[in-house]
């Protein structure tokens, strides 16, 4: 079956921070910082993948495309602008950087 984008889920919670996908930004009480298209794919993976380890190369294809051929740096770089803008709302849901496994969000 497939789901049309008004199956989708409009808004993701996890802790005290959301992501609302048709703003395509980051809230936090009455906070709220607006993100990228491609910080954007990537929050909403995590959102979707709670807790568990994903690899740098496989956020680069979420952000990218499969035939992103980019360094992971772009991933580094964006997990960085998204950890700025989850500060900048003074929310404590964090992205961790896991040695050999990529990332974690919780």
């Amino acid at each position: 079956m497939n789901q049309t984008s008004s199956d989708m889920p409009q808004n993701f919670t996890i802790g005290d921070l959301t992501y609302d996908a048709q703003l395509q930004a980051l809230r936090h009480g009455k906070r709220m910082e607006f993100l990228t298209l491609c910080e954007s794919k990537i929050i909403a993976y995590l959102f979707r993948n709670p807790r568990r380890h994903i690899s740098s190369d496989e956020l680069l294809r979420i952000a990218l495309g499969s035939n992103a051929r980019q360094k992971t740096t772009v991933v580094e770089t964006r997990i960085c602008y998204i950890r700025k803008k989850i500060a900048a709302i003074r929310a404590t849901t964090t992205i961790r950087t896991t040695r050999y496994h990529g990332y974690i969000f919780e």
